[in-house]
């Protein structure tokens, strides 16, 4: 059974099994996230598409920048 939390928590103490140890877990719309005590991914997928495309726009100016249009 899932446990839900009210909409004002932002974090619950519980045993992490990667850290073998009672952590902090982050709470985001009132379920429980992830552990805290570790690093959090780099980048989503979307946004290390999201930097290729703004990389490769530098790169590549277009003939009308967005500004002046």
């Amino acid at each position: 059974m899932s446990h839900h939390y009210t909409r004002g928590t932002e974090s619950d103490t519980r045993w992490c099994n990667a850290c073998r140890r009672r952590t902090q877990f982050a709470v985001s719309a009132g379920r429980l996230g992830r552990c805290t005590e570790h690093d959090a991914p780099e980048l989503t997928q979307e946004q290390k598409r999201r930097r290729e495309r703004e990389a490769q726009r530098r790169q590549n100016p277009s003939l009308f920048p967005d500004s002046l249009a």
